[in-house]
């Protein structure tokens, strides 16, 4: 059974740039049910579950070191986490250890780290003692599909 999120952002409407299991970046057991959702920069990024932050990323200007640009973990109570990538330098607005309610504010996308332009890269992971695995999840309203402009489709 998938989990169900409200969107994590405010605005739009936004449409999805590349969905689970897309050849672009969305393979391998730590991405595979992610979901990009192409937006403009400086879009106020919420939380879709409420938990405690585990980790932020904050520092990092365009591709930078990191292929996840700046980012918010958030750990839920029931040991999955909501990853948000790609965030504004700068915007990220929680600390680690901080609890987080739905709707909290988290930061504004961007367009760091491994990212063909604006939009929020969000994964849903659990950490199986062997690594990180994304699980399947879905949105409780549709997101319009655009064609993923990354690999010229």
């Amino acid at each position: 059974m998938a989990y169900q999120y409200p969107f994590p952002w405010r605005g739009g409407p936004f449409h999805l740039s590349q969905g689970a299991n897309g050849q672009y970046s969305h393979y391998g057991p730590k991405n595979r049910y992610a979901m990009d959702i192409a937006m403009p920069e400086g879009t106020p990024i919420i939380a879709a579950r409420g938990g405690v932050v585990v980790k932020t990323e904050n520092h990092q200007t365009g591709r930078g070191t990191d292929p996840s640009g700046n980012f918010v973990r958030v750990l839920h109570d029931d040991g999955t986490m909501g990853v948000y990538l790609h965030l504004k330098k700068g915007s990220v607005c929680v600390h680690e250890g901080q609890r987080v309610a739905v709707g909290s504010a988290l930061a504004l996308s961007g367009n760091t780290g491994n990212s063909s332009g604006p939009h929020l890269h969000f994964v849903v992971q659990r950490n199986t003692g062997m690594g990180l695995v994304s699980i399947p999840y879905r949105f409780n309203q549709p997101v319009g599909a655009l064609p993923n402009f990354a690999l010229g489709m």
